[in-house]
């Protein structure tokens, strides 16, 4: 400046004068308690007393930028006394380490602009060695003469800083936690919109970015079953949020997972319920798993169910067994006995009788043996059968060619009404003696001038329907629950004293079952008996259109070569994915569904439920193949489930099971 400094006690005096030439003027935030004053009630005095009492340190330079006046507080915040302040540059506050050069030529530039920003904020290291954050509020006055003054107020904010940094720290942690939380977190308005959320509740549900998310309805596009999130509301409503709500949730794929739901509700600052916060924990395979144990345990109950119910069934069997087992031979041993003592006083005529005897009893218990051996071998699946085209019009007539010479005997037609072309799939040997069986104990229980008659009976549903009546005395009819079941070896001696096994029914019955049929009897006695032999449709003539589902190209490609040689002719349409194989469905209706049960996106367990809940597609066979163990695992009765590596005679063996 070209003029003196002014001295500390004129400066109340210099800011009054410049009052009175600007009154609306206003200097800093101190002085803006008083710019509604008229200059005229401004009086030096009340400026003097301002100036000393305020709690911010206050700073006047001239334009030079030499200090012409500090207060107290100033003095006590850059740690420095009035005399080694006054007269001297203000960047003498700064420590040694600050570039005062620039600071001074800022303050020079603002100077010459009059660019003073109004109100900014600082960290300052002082000469005292004193670091602080201020807030400085700065003010350009001009007086009487013209000449030019800065008036800078400093506000220590250190502590405010302090709390701002500690506050932004604890909301950055906050925010770290939530975005890389493992447990998918969320945040909803009380109109079901995600309007928060971290990145693994994006993974849990499918979607890549957040703007995806916030475009969901909850209720309609998240929620399997929307009237779960009225539950949950009315929950979280009456505080009971202690235990986490089970949840089904669909995803971006359509798929169904699990998740357990902590929630909470939350309210807006006048107590006002305004949404949803909380954290989901997937619990998707570890339901699958509570399912797979628990179906493991209804089948472990039920095998047990039926191991007892065997048991039960082998006791009796066995006694009945050992009875009929031991029998023939008091006949046999017995006869023996009286020809090796007796043998020089019995005449030929009795021995041979006698030997006519043991015989008899020895025959008997060979096909009592025999018939044991049968059934046991096919109830316990230890007999190989070979499925192949047999000409049932052929073995029917056959069939009674065998035993044509005991009819005559007993003077009973035998008369086949099958066509000599009529073709069916069977195993061939089990078929001739299942005929066997059923024509010979027709013979038995039919007087002469009677009649047995094979027949076919039409049905659409079936690829064969064979009758096998009689016109024999019939069966009484509270016998004829007995006919198929072993345990009650149910017998009677023929019309001309023949006796029987009381296996050849049961084992009928376990033939029929090999062959995935079934049988009936009807009777009435003194008219005669019908035994119904209902062969179902098997794979070959149902089974026209198989979809294989696999995101492996090479399992696909096996499986539609076996098809091709379990089902001739077959048509085979293919799906990667569970997703692609649903679209198909829905203009594709196959016989037969082989899927895989590790898939991306969506498993075999969840593509079967799916189909299971589709009205037209619930009853479509499936063949689910894994790599896991899942032999205990029991789906519905029309899934089978076959076990890693794929082998052609397993295949098919299971496909020639299902029931279509």
């Amino acid at each position: 400046m070209s003029g003196d400094v002014m001295s500390q006690s004129s400066v109340p005096s210099k800011i009054y004068s410049i009052l009175q030439n600007h009154p609306q003027q206003q200097f800093t935030e101190t002085l803006n308690n008083y710019s509604h004053y008229r200059s005229e009630k401004i009086t030096p005095d009340l400026l003097e007393m301002v100036w000393n009492r305020a709690t911010d340190g206050m700073l006047l330079t001239d334009s030079d930028g030499i200090i012409v006046s500090v207060n107290d507080a100033f003095c006590s915040l850059v740690n420095m006394k009035e005399n080694e302040l006054l007269r001297l540059p203000f960047t003498v506050i700064y420590d040694r380490t600050a570039d005062r050069n620039r600071i001074f030529e800022e303050f020079q530039e603002n100077v010459c602009n009059n660019s003073f920003a109004a109100k900014i904020e600082k960290k300052l290291q002082f000469n005292s060695g004193q670091t602080v954050y201020v807030e400085m509020l700065t003010s350009t006055l001009t007086d009487e003469a013209d000449e030019v003054f800065i008036l800078t107020e400093f506000r220590d904010i250190s502590e405010r800083k302090h709390w701002e940094y500690s506050l932004n720290q604890s909301e950055r942690r906050y925010r770290s936690l939530f975005e890389n939380s493992m447990l998918p977190m969320y945040e909803s308005n009380i109109d079901g919109k995600i309007i928060n959320a971290n990145v693994a509740l994006l993974r849990l549900l499918g979607y890549e970015t957040f703007d995806e998310l916030h475009r969901l309805n909850l209720e309609k596009d998240v929620y399997v079953d929307p009237e779960q999130r009225v539950k949950l509301f009315e929950r979280l409503l009456i505080g009971s949020n202690e235990k986490p709500a089970e949840l089904e949730l669909k995803k971006k794929n359509g798929s169904v997972i699990s998740v357990l739901a902590h929630s909470r509700m939350l309210k807006d600052e006048y107590g006002v319920f305004s949404g949803f916060e909380g954290a989901l924990e997937d619990i998707t395979e570890r339901k699958k798993l509570e399912r797979q144990i628990q179906s493991n345990i209804q089948k472990l109950e039920k095998t047990q169910d039926e191991l007892t119910k065997l048991n039960t069934q082998k006791d009796k069997i066995l006694a009945i067994v050992s009875h009929d087992l031991r029998s023939p031979f008091s006949s046999i041993l017995g006869f023996c006995d009286l020809l090796k003592s007796e043998f020089n006083t019995l005449s030929d005529n009795e021995k041979l009788e006698y030997i006519g005897f043991v015989n008899d009893a020895a025959v008997q218990q060979l096909n009592l043996v025999n018939s044991l051996l049968d059934w046991s071998r096919l109830e316990t699946g230890r007999v190989r059968l070979k499925f192949q085209p047999v000409n049932i019009g052929t073995v029917a007539s056959e069939t009674m060619t065998t035993l044509l010479g005991l009819a005559k005997k007993k003077n009973i037609e035998l008369r086949s009404l099958i066509p000599s072309n009529t073709f069916m799939t069977a195993d061939d040997q089990l078929l001739r003696q299942l005929l066997l069986n059923l024509v010979g104990n027709a013979l038995k229980f039919t007087p002469a001038g009677g009649m047995v008659t094979i027949d076919r009976k039409e049905d659409p549903t079936a690829e064969l329907v064979l009758e096998i009546s009689d016109t024999g005395i019939g069966i009484p009819a509270e016998d004829m629950e007995k006919l198929f079941r072993i345990e009650e070896k149910y017998s009677r001696q023929g019309l001309q004293g023949e006796n029987g096994s009381g296996l050849g029914l049961p084992l009928c019955f376990e033939i029929m079952k090999k062959h995935h049929g079934t049988i009936e009897a009807k009777s009435t006695e003194g008219i005669g008996t019908t035994f119904t032999l209902t062969f179902r449709k098997q794979s070959k003539s149902t089974c026209k259109k198989v979809l294989i589902v696999d995101d492996e190209k090479g399992n696909r490609l096996i499986l539609s070569r076996f098809m091709k040689r379990i089902s001739d002719g077959s048509e085979t349409i293919f799906a990667q994915t569970g997703t692609e194989a649903l679209k198909l469905l829905s203009v594709e209706k196959p016989d037969l569904i082989l899927t895989d049960y590790n898939m991306p996106t969506m498993d075999g367990l969840e593509f079967i439920r799916k189909i299971r809940n589709d009205e037209q597609l619930k009853n479509t066979p499936v063949i689910l193949i894994s790599g896991a163990n899942m032999e205990y695992f029991e789906i519905d009765a029309m899934t089978k489930i076959i076990q890693k590596p794929i082998v052609y005679d397993k295949l098919k063996e299971v496909i020639e099971r299902i029931q279509y």
